[in-house]
């Protein structure tokens, strides 16, 4: 059992260092100044509570119209210790999707030096369920969510699409009688599993424990020399997927773990546009 935390500290640590090189390399932005086709809130409460990061930020077009759009809940990365929402990547994305016609939602969610496993993955369920129990409003059509997220957001994104609230991961937040499932999942650099030798009463935190044919369109992006998630194990994972007849296209691409985050985007970005605007757009 040591062993196996010992290997989650590993990962934590190598994460959020190259993630902070890249975070420093391209700064943060600031998007208060006034986009003319969208409009962007920032920090809306997805639950009441006694924590500070159970906040998201909101990008959509000015013009509803009647027509109901897709929706995107963007997830960061950081080792799951580290990151935030407000890291120009992620932010870009926000704006950039909601000028595609996408209402976006930018989550923060309980890192591990405030609350252990699984706390992170039921705070990106509560988002999900507070963007459809506001649905109506924000003119999102429910069956339409997707979701991105890169390295320790990547896995978090994976459990949006493969679990569902009879696998215990809901927590104790609002908007239960709400779905926190989506239609759609984009991952680069993804965490499937700890690793091999993990125990089974761990796996109902990782995707490797959620093999089958019933889960949403995936898209899986993976570095070739990535450090910190083995080509291996992600390229086992998507075997593993296909095998059980599920729906999934995987993307690897010359480079390590930023390559969904900074080094690779001109590749990286347009065909996640593409896969998102293929199943959230038709």
């Amino acid at each position: 059992m040591l062993k196996n935390y010992l290997k989650l500290l590993v990962l934590i640590l190598l994460t959020v260092i190259i993630e902070s090189q890249a975070q420093n390399s391209s700064g943060e932005i600031d998007l208060l100044s006034s986009y003319p086709t969208i409009s962007i809130t920032k920090d809306i409460p997805y639950r009441e509570g006694g924590s500070e990061t159970w906040k998201l930020d909101l990008a959509m077009p000015s013009n509803f119209g009647s027509e109901l759009r897709p929706a995107l809940v963007i997830v960061h990365g950081g080792g799951w210790a580290g990151g935030s929402k407000s890291v120009d990547v992620y932010q870009k994305m926000m704006v950039g999707y909601a000028e595609k016609g996408y209402v976006t939602i930018n989550v923060d969610y309980r890192l591990t030096g405030e609350a252990t496993f699984p706390a992170c993955i039921e705070d990106v369920k509560n988002a999900v369920r507070w963007l459809r129990a506001h649905a109506g409003e924000l003119r999102v059509d429910p069956e339409r969510i997707g979701t991105y997220g890169h390295s320790a957001g990547a896995h978090l994104a994976l459990m949006l699409g493969m679990t569902s609230k009879e696998d215990g991961l809901e927590g104790d937040g609002s908007y239960s009688q709400f779905s926190s499932h989506v239609n759609v999942v984009v991952a680069g650099s993804p965490p499937t599993e700890l690793g091999r030798q993990v125990p089974m009463a761990k796996t109902v935190w990782w995707p490797i424990g959620y093999i089958a044919a019933e889960h949403p369109p995936m898209f899986l992006i993976q570095g070739t020399e990535d450090p910190v998630v083995k080509p291996g194990l992600t390229r086992d994972f998507v075997d593993k997927m296909k095998e059980a007849g599920a729906e999934i296209k995987y993307l690897e691409v010359e480079g390590g773990h930023d390559i969904a985050y900074s080094s690779q985007l001109k590749v990286t970005d347009p065909a996640i546009a593409e896969f998102l605007d293929k199943y959230l757009k038709p």
